[in-house]
Parts: structure tokens; sequence; C-alpha cells
């Protein structure tokens, strides 16, 4: 029998990926219950996330037309490459100045909000969590995250996505290539789905800014934004870094935010050269603050600018309280030293919440401990599409092989962790 070399060609390259990567953090075999009210406060607050997303951008507009005090461009422009950088923000018409469309807030308890992430990693363990609490028949009512994610991106484009994935510059390529299975068939997706070309994308997803002026059909795409051709994240530098988070705070800009929208963040201030903000709108010098006990410097230093290779994954993030006043001293004026070049560093203040978890190790045994939490809610453009914990034996809560990954529920199980 004559072979269809077409078909064997197919064949031969639809099955060879074997993939042998896994879930590599812990599970609980309870879902995480919360209080109905707390939990609803996650659906609640997309609108005033929104009005603090465009107030910031509002600010970063006035800067970029000079309309702000200089120290506020230098903040939020702080040490972005020349090529993307101040002349090609200033050239930028008004449709490229938009909001992330999805995104991940980063929470020290539930509604504390210590970082927001665009679009951010762990999608694909959301949706993963969330089927296991399915498996266990702990989802009540709630929609998948992936069905729910292919609902707003088609509502918000009027029409069926069509997306090219910047895959190879995500933090857990596992869980996105299990995300892009769940939002099939209902999304189509250039290199994976037959007859896709890339000039039929509508929706590019990217995790950062500086991949999608790197792509290779930036000169064709980068003119249609707007006009058929839609960027999850943002063509422009503001929500590509930590800098906006002391917005609400600082003296400067505090006065567009309102309180709803501050209790929304820890107390976060810029590290500057005049020295450090207050909570009660004094200022001290790095000399007077490293002076403190430790139990008054409870503040984390994290690396505020825009280079990802301190931003990404938690590496330029250090907790002062557990330094020593001259160690503390000598690492704040080593910050500092760089400042005029653009490289900003911020204080936020430290809370914390923690919980008996238990979990599954990997040799089967159920253990119980008492680990530090944190809480990310997954956005659209229209609501939030769940909400996931981590737990972890450490001060810093991410993705590691000792981090104990749960789905959240509203309480109403009796088999599920309570935790309200």
């Amino acid at each position: 029998m004559e072979m269809n070399i077409y078909e064997w060609a197919n064949h031969v390259l639809n099955t060879a990926p074997r993939y042998d990567v896994g879930f590599s953090e812990l599970l609980s075999p309870n879902p995480y219950c919360m209080a109905s009210n707390t939990r609803q406060l996650f659906d609640a607050r997309l609108i005033l996330i929104h009005s603090y997303m465009n107030t910031a951008l509002e600010i970063f507009r006035a800067a970029l037309r000079d309309e702000t005090h200089p120290a506020v461009l230098h903040w939020l422009m702080n040490e972005t490459p020349d090529i993307v950088g101040l002349p090609f923000h200033r050239k930028l018409e008004d449709r490229y100045f938009t909001i992330p469309l999805f995104f991940r807030t980063d929470e020290v308890s539930p509604g504390r909000i210590n970082e927001i992430q665009c679009p951010g990693s762990l999608w694909g363990e959301l949706q993963l969590l969330y089927d296991y609490a399915v498996e266990m028949g702990f989802a009540g009512s709630e929609r998948p995250p992936a069905d729910q994610y292919a609902t707003q991106i088609t509502d918000y484009l009027k029409a069926p996505p069509v997306v090219d994935y910047f895959i190879d510059n995500t933090t857990s390529p596992a869980g996105t290539r299990y995300f892009i299975e769940k939002t099939r068939p209902r999304m189509k997706y250039w290199s994976i789905d037959r007859g896709i070309r890339k000039e039929d994308c509508n929706f590019i997803r990217s995790g950062a800014f500086y991949v999608q002026v790197s792509d290779y059909h930036f000169s064709w795409r980068f003119p249609r934004v707007g006009k058929g051709i839609t960027y999850e994240f943002p063509f422009h530098i503001l929500f590509d870094n930590k800098a906006p988070l002391i917005l609400p705070f600082w003296s400067i800009t505090r006065a567009s935010f309102s309180d709803e929208i501050r209790n929304l963040f820890p107390f976060t201030t810029p590290l500057l050269p005049t020295g450090i903000e207050l909570p009660d709108g004094s200022r001290v010098s790095i000399d007077e603050f490293c002076g403190w006990p430790r139990s008054q410097r409870s503040y984390y230093l994290k690396y505020a600018g825009s280079d990802p290779a301190l931003s990404w994954g938690s590496k330029a993030v250090y907790r002062l309280s557990n330094m020593s006043s001259d160690a503390c001293l000598d690492f704040l004026r080593q910050c500092l030293a760089r400042f005029e070049e653009g490289k900003i560093w911020v204080l936020q203040k430290e809370e914390t919440h923690e919980d008996e978890i238990t979990y599954l190790a990997r040799d089967g045994a159920v253990q119980t401990q008492r680990l530090r939490a944190k809480f990310s809610g997954f956005y659209g453009p229209s609501g939030c599409l769940g909400v996931m914990t981590m737990h972890r034996r450490h001060n810093k809560v991410h993705g590691q092989e000792d981090t104990v990954l749960s789905y959240v529920v509203a309480e109403n199980g009796s088999n599920s962790e309570n935790h309200s």
C-alpha cells in the first residue's frame, strides 16, 4: 500500500513532543475555603483596581508632557533603554496608552495587594487547581478559568480570538501549554492550529513590554494596534515594573488617589537620596532609618525598575529587618549609588498572613504545617477568573518546590479547609 507522505509527516510532527516537565510544587488535598464575603471582594474590586491603573497612567502621561515634578518622570521611566525610552514614549499616540487586559494580583492577605503582575504567570496552575477541585467535588457553580478567559477576550475583541502567544518567555512553560489547551478550540493559536498565519492573529499575548518590541513582526503590527490587533500587555513601560506602586503614597502624587485605592496596598515608598517618606508623611534619612531597632524596620526592599534581570522571580527582594543596622545602611547606600542612572528601589511595609495548611508530600505523607500565605486573584477586562493561594515556610512566597498551592472556594463545603 502506497504511503500518504503528508499524513505521515503530519502525524510525526503532531505527536513528536513528549514533554516530561510536570508539576513541580506541592498540592493541598483540599481547596482553601475562604469566607464568602472575603471571596466576593475579589470579584467586586476590579473597578477600583482599574481606577488605580488609569490614574497611574494619567500621571505617567502628564510626566511625559513635562506637566509634573521632574522627579516623577525620572522615577517612572527609570532605566528603560534609550531605544524604547523617552523619545519612543513621547511619540506614542493615544491608542497605545492602555491598561493591562489581564493581570494577576499578589496579596499578603486577601485585599492587600503587594504587587500586580501583568499578565503574570500561573494561569495554567490556576486551571489545574480548578480541575482538581472539580475532581474532588468542590468547585460548585464556578466556571473554569480558561473558559472565562476565552469568553472575556472574545467579548472584548468582538471577534473570535486568533492568538500569537510568546510562550518562549514564560516562567512556567508547562502550565502555559496546559492553559492554552484548555482554551481551545474556542481560541485559535499560531503554531498550534492548522492554517493559522502570523498575519491572522488579532490578539498578542506576552509577558513583558520588551518582548513585544523585539518581536520580528513588530514593524507591521505596531501601526495596527487598536486597528485590528490587540496586545494583552500595553505598549508602554509603566506596568512592566514596580515603580507605580508608590504613586498612591508618594507626597508628590498621593493627592491623585483616594483613600479607598490606597487601602488596596501595603504602604510603599521610594528609596530616595533625600531620605525615606514614612506613613505619617514625615521623612527620615537613611542613616536614621537604619539606626532603628529591627522591629521598626519591618520593610521589604524591592527593585522597582524596568530591568527584567532584577525584576522577575523575586530576585531583588530583601527583608530589611533581617539586617543589622550597619549592614542595612551599607546596602541602602549601594542601592542609591545608581539612582541617577535610573536604578530605583522601593520600601514596602511588611504585612503577613499565616495558615495551618495540610498538604501531600512527594512521598505520599500527609503533612500539616503553619505556613506563610500569598493570595492571587486572576483578572480579565470584565471580572475575576479565579483565586489561588501559595503557602511556604519562607518570607518570600512564590513558586518553589516547597510551595503548597490551593484553589480558593467560598465557604460551603464540609471537606475543604476552612480559613474564614
